[in-house]
């Protein structure tokens, strides 16, 4: 089922379906990947290349939906290898699993979270966790462009020159991650 709803590309309103549950929008659930190198001094940052997309150029951070089935963990392993080619070889927010008499098994994690779509965007919600991981960056075509390991002083220099160089959600993960 889906509902007509208010998205803003960057240049205007548009109306566009949206999954939804008795005609209220659903909320679609990302992770986000603050790869930092071994040494961290420097994350990686891509420029998003889909076609048609209002933040077409702009820098992000690995990311993408997060599959049913998948923990948070496995969610940021698949996105920041299938966007960068890199490994991820340690996660650096906490993860506690609970399991519990009736056969269900939840987790607890800590990562930051960003809320977008609060006034009538697409609404998701990108859970970002920070990771090491390690090789060289390379694009996913269609998707990526231009992947690249970034010294975070200028990340954060970059960030405070530049906002609208990032993609919206990227930027708020960035100060809420780096302050």
């Amino acid at each position: 089922m889906t509902a007509d709803y208010p998205v803003w590309t960057g240049k205007e309103w548009i109306q566009v379906e949206i999954p939804a549950m008795e005609g209220e929008a659903l909320v679609v659930p990302n992770v986000a990947a603050v790869a930092y190198s071994e040494d961290r001094s420097r994350l990686v940052l891509q420029r998003r290349d889909k076609p048609g997309e209002a933040v077409r150029g702009r820098l992000e951070v690995p990311g993408g939906r997060w599959r049913a089935g998948e923990s948070p963990e496995e969610a940021v392993l698949r996105e920041v290898f299938e966007e960068t080619g890199l490994t991820v070889v340690e996660m650096l927010s906490g993860a506690t699993d609970y399991n519990f008499t009736a056969g269900i098994s939840l987790q607890a994690s800590r990562p930051s979270a960003v809320v977008a779509g609060l006034a009538g965007a697409y609404p998701a919600l990108l859970l970002a966790f920070e990771c090491v991981a390690v090789g060289v960056p390379r694009a996913l075509a269609g998707e990526t462009a231009a992947p690249a390991w970034w010294d975070i002083s200028d990340v954060a220099a970059h960030l405070d020159n530049d906002p609208d160089d990032f993609v919206w959600q990227t930027a708020a993960i960035l100060r809420e991650i780096l302050g």
